[in-house]
């Protein structure tokens, strides 16, 4: 084995540890539930009653956890793993994602999360799935979850340009 390879006895767990503390502090000490008082103007009537969206919610949460898993069970070699590199990298995805969106979108210093972030956060994991896809069986899961940050953060970033300017959408 070459000596630049990734040990996966010992990079993924520590990385996946030091990462989902991370996430815990982060979410400690910002986030909050939506109570769903003080809605700006600019936000849909459906937002005021979260169970309008939530058979979206469903339907979106059911393709990212069972339909990019089993997506790449195709492939004879990774077909078992990749449904359990899917399941952790959606779980963590989400996470992320709530995160990422809630840190540009604050409201008086707290991650207020709600079923439409929620939504979003499966839509920008959604990016993640399909880059894996693409680089399935090329990666080891600690490039994974590096790309799963990198990736959800510029997610983010480039939602928050497109916010700001309605007219036309682009890339930094």
């Amino acid at each position: 084995m070459p000596a630049y390879a990734t040990n996966m006895r010992l990079k993924f767990p520590i990385l996946a540890l030091i990462l989902e503390i991370i996430t815990i502090i982060l979410y400690a000490v910002f986030a909050v539930y939506d109570d769903g008082i003080g809605h700006d103007s600019h936000h849909n009537a459906t937002e005021s009653n979260p169970m309008e969206l939530y058979p979206m919610f469903q339907d979106v949460h059911v393709m990212i956890f069972i339909g990019f898993g089993f997506l790449m069970t195709f492939l004879k070699r990774y077909g078992f793993s990749s449904v359990g590199v899917n399941l952790l990298l959606a779980a963590f995805g989400l996470q992320w994602g709530l995160l990422m969106q809630g840190i540009w979108h604050m409201d008086h210093g707290k991650i207020k999360v709600n079923i439409f972030k929620m939504i979003n956060a499966d839509f920008s994991t959604a990016t993640v799935l399909i880059s894996f896809g693409a680089v399935l069986g090329k990666t080891s899961p600690v490039q994974l979850l590096i790309m799963t940050i990198l990736e959800i953060t510029i997610f983010s970033i480039n939602e928050l340009r497109h916010d700001s300017n309605k007219k036309e959408i682009f890339f930094f």
